[in-house]
């Protein structure tokens, strides 16, 4: 038997169910059909699950003994975003596609569980699979983790496809693997009045849009050079007519980090500057952080099993060190249970045209990733089991 060449035989398998969930994106926190289609392709398995959260799922595989528990993590929800592909399968639902990859990690876990349960007896422990939601907007994670229902792990894998990397080769690092990620919301409060005279206003749009710059100043003035740190402001509302000085200003965006020390420092000056911008148009301004995720620590020895697997999976030249990343996770709300350890798997092919960026209209994954995915989940159960098995390489 060898993992690689089985689930190569499940191709279609795998790209009918990732093609299933990708016209049927759904908003994080709110998978409710991407849930029930989960679990109804489990009881169809005979696979027993438990509900972790109102979208949230977790599949149990009990092995031929009561030994340790390992967990297998993969993330459900999409992004609120439109489509921009014109192929078959496009997302049905306007405004919502799956431009990050979660309708493959989705369909690579369920067909792991179904291999995983037809090899039971071969598993001297337990496999739970981690069918995770809100992993886009930071809550999933911890959801899952408040549920209860895997206390009992003692470590977790979890992986996502990359743009950046081409089909067949894999990526991970031991420590520090993704950023934390605080969401930041500030609201300004100006003085309306007509347009003509603005004197008798406080026009809390300019004070918005001078803010916008200033930010960028705790990048250029404010942070160490040798740590890094990114900052985004995605979203900047304000006004209803043309000749109307706007009262109200909303602006919304993210700062990433590496060290958790930092992430406070950062609070402080951008709270400090969102006032003093505000201040200085006679306006005010109100700020608030919302965690989305902390820093992802890969466990050494979990690594190492992962390395282990995916060169048994691949070949050794395929694996390869990731750089660090800003990239943020809510993979690390695991660490309250147990060790874990995620890895980076190629999804770009060049001469398909499946170069967008994650997170793009454009978005899309090679579907001969999909037998990788789902193989590594497989391979690592075995070797964290050390359980010798053939993988097959490509």
């Amino acid at each position: 038997m060898n993992v690689y060449h089985d689930l190569k035989e499940w191709q279609k398998k795998l790209t009918d169910i990732r093609r299933y969930l990708h016209q049927h994106p759904e908003a994080s926190m709110k998978e409710y059909q991407t849930a029930a289609y989960i679990r109804e392709y489990l009881d169809r398995q005979g696979i027993p699950w438990r509900e972790a959260g109102a979208t949230g799922t977790v599949a149990v595989v009990a092995g031929r003994e009561d030994g340790p528990t390992v967990g297998l993590r993969g993330d459900i929800d999409a992004l609120e975003m439109e489509e921009l592909n014109d192929y078959s399968h496009c997302s049905r639902h306007p405004g919502m596609m799956h431009a990050c990859g979660h309708d493959g990690h989705t369909a690579a876990l369920l067909c792991a569980a179904e291999y995983l349960y037809a090899h039971r007896e071969e598993l001297p422990g337990t496999v739970k699979l981690i069918f995770q939601p809100g992993e886009e907007n930071g809550e999933g994670a911890a959801s899952i983790v408040k549920s209860g229902e895997i206390d009992d792990v003692q470590g977790i894998f979890g992986l996502h496809v990359s743009s950046s990397l081409p089909t067949g080769q894999v990526t991970i690092r031991k420590g520090v693997m993704s950023s934390a990620n605080d969401r930041f919301q500030i609201w300004i409060t100006g003085k309306g009045c007509h347009g003509s005279t603005p004197q008798k206003g406080a026009d809390a749009l300019l004070a918005a849009a001078s803010l916008a710059q200033t930010l960028q100043s705790v990048i250029s003035r404010e942070s160490d050079p040798l740590k890094p740190t990114v900052m985004t402001i995605g979203i900047l509302k304000s006004g209803t007519a043309f000749n109307i000085l706007p009262e109200h200003a909303y602006m919304e965006g993210s700062i990433r980090v590496l060290e958790e020390a930092q992430r406070e420092k950062n609070r402080e000056i951008i709270r400090r500057m969102a006032e003093c911008t505000a201040a200085a148009y006679s306006c005010t301004a109100r700020t608030e952080f919302t965690c989305t995720a902390k820093i992802v620590y890969n466990d050494e020895a979990l690594t190492d099993l992962a390395v282990t697997a995916a060169e048994a999976l691949l070949g050794r030249e395929q694996v390869g060190e990731q750089e660090l990343s800003l990239g943020a996770e809510d993979f690390a709300e695991y660490l309250a249970v147990s060790p874990v350890t995620y890895m980076n798997i190629g999804s770009r092919n060049e001469k398909l045209g499946i170069t967008a960026p994650h997170h793009h209209g454009e978005f899309d994954i090679d579907e001969a990733c999909l037998p990788i995915c789902a193989g590594m989940y497989v391979q690592f159960v075995y070797e964290y089991f050390n359980i010798n098995k053939h993988s097959g390489k490509p």
